[in-house]
């Protein structure tokens, strides 16, 4: 039996709109930004599940994961641009 068409949801749309956004990777800057972009879908996409978790549970450890990716990422952001400028 075929899943059923389901509409997109708000988020869903959301989420699609936010990768449509990337932008065609120039150079290394360009994939961190795309990257910190792909983080947040992520993250977004996660919420919308809705998992109830407890402080030391998976869903809590993947939201910090992808947390810590991010912030991550725009430090190697900055400090890219520090070396440009």
């Amino acid at each position: 039996m075929a899943a059923p068409n389901l509409p997109p949801t708000d988020l869903t749309a959301r989420a699609r709109a936010q990768l449509a956004r990337l932008q065609q990777p120039e150079g290394p800057g360009d994939h961190i930004a795309n990257a910190i972009q792909l983080l947040i879908a992520a993250e977004m996409a996660l919420n919308a599940l809705n998992l109830l978790d407890n402080a030391d549970g998976p869903a809590q450890k993947l939201r910090d994961c992808l947390h810590a990716a991010r912030v991550r990422c725009f430090a190697a952001l900055t400090a890219l641009m520090e070396q440009v400028l």
